[in-house]
């Protein structure tokens, strides 16, 4: 087991209780702030190998996850403002007859075929 592995484990069982409470503070979700804080913990395993542990890790992965959160956030935002015009935009696309012309439908290869 490498030393950046070792750390993390230990961050983790000494230091969670701390940044998760942090973390819900933040985000007031125990659910949110629980999967930033495994992102974070994921981050700091594939980061901390190549470019070194950090001085503080316990505030590596606090921050981290926080920006995580703050990722999320605007990610569900995003989603939120697209989806009425995502919905907008499919439903007048539609339109009642879903069958391709027969015409239209002259391939040389059947496995194109509908």
């Amino acid at each position: 087991m490498t030393d950046s592995r070792l750390l993390a484990e230990t961050v983790f069982r000494e230091q969670s209780g701390r940044i998760i409470a942090a973390l819900i503070r933040i985000s007031g979700s125990f659910d949110r702030a629980e999967e930033a804080m495994q992102e974070a913990f994921t981050a700091a395993l594939a980061s901390w190998p190549e470019n070194g542990v950090p001085a503080n890790p316990a505030a590596w992965i606090t921050t981290t996850a926080h920006r995580k959160l703050i990722d999320a956030g605007r990610r569900d935002r995003t989603r939120r403002e697209k989806q009425d015009s995502l919905r907008y935009q499919i439903e007048s696309g539609a339109s009642g007859d879903t069958q391709p012309d027969e015409e239209f439908m002259h391939f040389p290869d059947d496995r194109l075929r509908p």
